[in-house]
């Protein structure tokens, strides 16, 4: 093996390619795999360092949940589509699968399933007795902290390019490619300029976190087995002898911002004013007309956005309905209601769930299937009654002011 770096306490070797072995001065070693997760090379280098090292200690890049539905064929037989809409978790459950559909795309054409190589570790920690270590933080709280952080025109870039990922574009993939460092670095440097605070959050925060789990639940050897694009990072806060156990704060959802706190309050109480400014002026027919035109507008642009995702026609009247009266509320939208009647009325089914992370599951498919199809009532009626009360308030001071 060949020295290639010392950083404080940590000797970092190169053993055989995208495998790390990092030596601390207490004696304990750390065999870092880079892998390619849709990679069947990736299966087999994990296979082959943990059979010649013999860990006491396997740590793998996932959290209880993504163990689950790795280990689990049937894991989304139990998901109550109910609850998490009632939670409001819809967004967040939908983006775990754009992701996961997205990583099915390119194992398909690999022809290994996402996640093999954590699999096979796990395999081999119970085979061998090894302890195993869940590594990454959870990824509600990551797919959180993304949302909360990231600004709304970088979300929009982000899921456009989920939304529009192709066939040909992920043929133009070479996955060896990926592994190595270069390419990793080109890749992560691209996405830093084009999405920063969204890069942060999903690679730089997961480094860190990675880090500190790994380095706390360490044997006296342990194999380490992430995604290739944290292996740079990892390695610079591994030889750091001053970071940082900072999982709390990693941990944390951030607040709503000041001004995303005070503009759902401003549109209602702006409305609520300019209905008691008319009234108060003594153009009760102004206010009686502008009511009008307040629930027919909401009621209008809703309905059209259930109608736009196939909703179904319970759907486009509870759009209809609730919009005029969920639009002057900042606790609930009306995109809560549609999504709820929807599911009610077309309950996703199992297949639904398997199609959603098919590698056949393209954007203008969604309006075949039943899960997406909540999630695009969801969005339609909402956006289409976020519409009707921009577009209402200028009317509203016309009718009011003449």
């Amino acid at each position: 093996m060949t020295i290639t770096e010392t950083i404080s306490t940590v000797k970092t070797e190169l053993h055989e390619d995208n495998v790390h072995l990092l030596t601390f001065e207490d004696g304990k070693r750390l065999y870092l795999i880079g892998t390619a997760h849709v990679s069947e090379s990736s299966v087999k280098l994990v296979e082959k360092i943990i059979v010649e090292v013999k860990p006491d200690t396997i740590c793998v890049e996932l959290d209880e949940g993504r163990r689950k539905s790795l280990q689990k064929s049937d894991y989304y037989d139990d998901v109550d589509i109910i609850k998490i809409i009632r939670d409001k978790q819809l967004f967040f459950f939908i983006g775990q699968f754009i992701m996961s559909s997205y990583q099915k795309k390119i194992s398909d054409k690999t022809g290994s399933r996402p996640g093999m190589e954590f699999l096979k570790a796990m395999e081999l920690a119970e085979q061998s007795g090894a302890r195993l270590v869940m590594a990454d933080r959870n990824i509600g709280v990551t797919l959180k902290r993304a949302y909360r952080c990231t600004p709304f025109s970088h979300k929009m870039k982000l899921l456009a390019g989920l939304f529009t990922s192709d066939n040909e574009e992920i043929e133009s993939l070479d996955i060896e490619k990926m592994k190595q460092h270069d390419a990793i670095d080109r890749i992560v440097s691209a996405f830093a300029d084009e999405l920063p605070v969204t890069k942060r959050v999903l690679i730089d925060e997961r480094d860190e976190y990675l880090s500190i789990e790994i380095r706390e639940n360490m044997g006296m050897t342990t194999v380490a087995v992430v995604g290739a694009g944290h292996v740079p990072g990892m390695l610079k806060i591994l030889g750091s002898s001053e970071t940082a156990d900072n999982r709390d704060e990693l941990m944390r959802i951030p607040g709503k911002s000041l001004l995303s706190k005070v503009i759902p309050w401003l549109i209602p109480a702006l409305i609520a004013g300019l209905f008691a400014w008319g009234i108060a002026g003594g153009s009760r027919e102004a206010a009686l007309d502008g009511l009008y035109y307040w629930i027919l507008s909401n009621g209008l642009m809703a309905a059209a956005g259930c109608i736009i995702a196939l909703g179904h026609p319970l759907t486009i009247i509870t759009g209809m309905v609730a919009a005029p009266i969920t639009s002057l509320s900042p606790a609930i939208g009306v995109g809560f209601f549609t999504a709820l009647v929807q599911t009610l009325m077309r309950k996703p089914r199992v297949k639904d769930f398997e199609e959603m992370r098919s590698s056949t599951m393209r954007f203008r498919d969604w309006w075949k299937n039943r899960l997406t199809r909540v999630f695009l009532v969801f969005i339609f009626s909402s956006i289409g009654s976020s519409i009707a009360t921009f577009v209402a308030i200028p009317v509203l001071k016309k009718l009011f002011t003449n």
